[in-house]
C-alpha cells in the first residue's frame, strides 16, 4: 500500500482535514502527535478490555485535555513477544494502567515499525458518537500492526474524532 496514495483517494470522496492526513498516514506514535496538535498529554479511557487465550484485547479512547479524540481497539497476542520479562512487564502496563500505547512502547526502549493495513472511513453509531463527543456519523479510521522483532506485537484500529476539536491560532506573525 502506498499510503499517500490511499489517502489522496479517501480524500477526493471524504475531505480530509490536514491533521486527519496526518494521523491517518504516520508511521509514528499518534500519541506523539495527539498531544502536539492539542498542547496536553495524551490519556487513557479504557472501555473495555479482557484476555482471550493469551492475546490482550482493549477498547479505549484517547483523550487530551479531557477532549476524546481517538477511538482505538488493540490486539496484544502476547505469545509474540519472546523475552518473558518484557512480556510480563507489558502485560502489566496493559492490565494495570491507562497508558497510551505509544507511551508503552517508549518506556520499554522498543525498536518497533508501523505497517498500516487499511485505511478508510467509518460509519459512526450512536454510541461511539457518545464516546466521542462528536455528531458526525462518518469519520477516518485506520488498521495497523505494530512489528517488533519482524512479528506482530499489537494489531491497532483507530477511528479518529479531531474535526472541529482543534482551536486554529487567529494570531500572525510580523
Amino acid at each position: 500500500m502506498i499510503i499517500y496514495k490511499e489517502i489522496a483517494k479517501l480524500n477526493k470522496t471524504f475531505p480530509l482535514l490536514n491533521e486527519e492526513k496526518i494521523l491517518l498516514g504516520t508511521d509514528g506514535s499518534v500519541t506523539n502527535i495527539l498531544e502536539i496538535l492539542f498542547e496536553g498529554e495524551c490519556r487513557v479511557e479504557t472501555i473495555n478490555q479482557k484476555i482471550v487465550a493469551n492475546t490482550n484485547y482493549r477498547e479505549v479512547i484517547l483523550k487530551v485535555n479531557n477532549i476524546p479524540l481517538v477511538y482505538a481497539v488493540s490486539k496484544t497476542p502476547f505469545k509474540n513477544i519472546e523475552e518473558e520479562n518484557l512480556r510480563e512487564e507489558i502485560k502489566r502496563d496493559l492490565l494495570s494502567a491507562d497508558i497510551p500505547i505509544g507511551k508503552i512502547i517508549r518506556k520499554h526502549n522498543l525498536e518497533t515499525r508501523r505497517e498500516i493495513k487499511y485505511i478508510g472511513i467509518a460509519e459512526i453509531d450512536d454510541y461511539l458518537k457518545s464516546l466521542l463527543k462528536t455528531n458526525y456519523s462518518r469519520l477516518p479510521k485506520r488498521t495497523y500492526n505494530i512489528i517488533y522483532k519482524n512479528k506482530v506485537l499489537m494489531e491497532i484500529t483507530e477511528i479518529f474524532a479531531v474535526r472541529g476539536k482543534l482551536v486554529k491560532n487567529t494570531y500572525s506573525i510580523d
